[in-house]
């Protein structure tokens, strides 16, 4: 049983941001359209990561409270100010918080200096939790690692393409790299950039391609690129090593596929070794030795999830 604590403040005002008028096509600061695609509201990570536990507690059976100090064990989803207000009012060794933190802010510095006022703060993979470990001082014992559950669709591939490029975070020099190497291996794909979509169309299109190119940034846990694993997609993954999103003095080892093994697709780093990693995915791909539909299951699935969360009040 477990009161959850978040508010739909938190993401709204990312999602107003993000959201793209009806009638407009998206331009880049060259007044050139980058995308025809016509956006409908679309959801946030945040508004995901609520939903998604929310439907992982259902899916168990497990009692829950929204906003509301009913049952002994607290599990705040974000720590803003409004958060921060209602963790006073709690008994600290019941409080979980996270994985919507960040501890650059004030109430974020609050929480790494203070472990003693919560059980744990969540890091949503193990890069995020060496993070706080390594370069917060924060002990161990504090910090849970746990990933929100992924929905598990029971589809059927409808192969229409060769591949979803989906971009994030990177740059404009490295996504045209990604297409300049796909036109060069006459495949054919279709383009997705983060915040510019919907996710029936999301969705709809990672089900026709046969696999993904993923050319993102570091993710904390990635509920997107896992959805497309769990469709059953093998990923061809631009990978990259390190989080340097707040400058060197910050800089820890990280990755665009936080969760992943041999299963989920092929990894690189660099340019130079796109093309031999391709010639492995490619031959493996064509023998269909991918399943990361599998591996979702076996490791993020809502069942998965739940069970590791309730793990985190011993």
């Amino acid at each position: 049983m477990i009161n959850l604590w978040y508010d739909e403040r938190y993401w709204n005002a990312t999602k107003y941001e993000r959201s793209v008028m009806k009638q407009d096509v998206v331009r880049d600061v060259n007044d050139k359209p980058v995308s025809q695609l016509v956006a409908s509201p679309r959801l946030t990570g945040p508004e995901k990561v609520v939903i998604n536990t929310i439907k992982s507690l259902e899916l168990a059976g497990v009692n829950y409270t929204v906003n509301e100090n009913k049952y002994r064990n607290n599990l705040m989803l974000q720590y803003d100010n409004r958060q921060a207000q209602n963790h006073a009012r709690l008994e600290s060794e019941t409080c979980i918080i996270g994985p919507q933190v960040w501890v650059f802010d004030e109430n974020g510095r609050y929480l790494a200096r203070n472990p003693d006022c919560y059980h744990k703060l969540i890091a949503p993979s193990k890069w995020v939790s060496d993070f706080f470990i390594n370069k917060w001082y924060l002990p161990s014992h504090v910090i849970g690692t746990w990933a929100v559950g992924i929905d598990e669709y029971d589809n059927k591939r409808d192969i229409q393409y060769d591949c979803l490029l989906y971009t994030k975070r990177r740059s404009s020099e490295e996504v045209q790299a990604a297409k300049d190497f796909l036109k060069k291996k006459k495949l054919t794909y279709k383009t997705i950039e983060y915040g510019l979509y919907n996710e029936e169309e999301f969705l709809e299109l990672a089900n026709q391609a046969k696999f993904c190119f993923l050319v993102n940034g570091t993710e904390s846990q990635g509920i997107a690129v896992q959805e497309i694993m769990s469709l059953g997609v093998p990923l061809f993954v631009w990978d990259i090593s390190e989080w340097w999103d707040m400058g060197e003095r910050w800089v820890v080892p990280a990755s665009s596929v936080p969760y992943w093994d041999d299963r989920c697709g092929e990894k690189f780093y660099t340019e130079k070794s796109m093309s031999r990693t391709f010639t492995k995915f490619n031959k493996k791909l064509k023998a269909g030795e991918y399943d990361p539909k599998s591996y979702v299951k076996e490791n993020l699935s809502h069942e998965v999830s739940v069970k590791n969360l309730l793990s985190l009040w011993d």
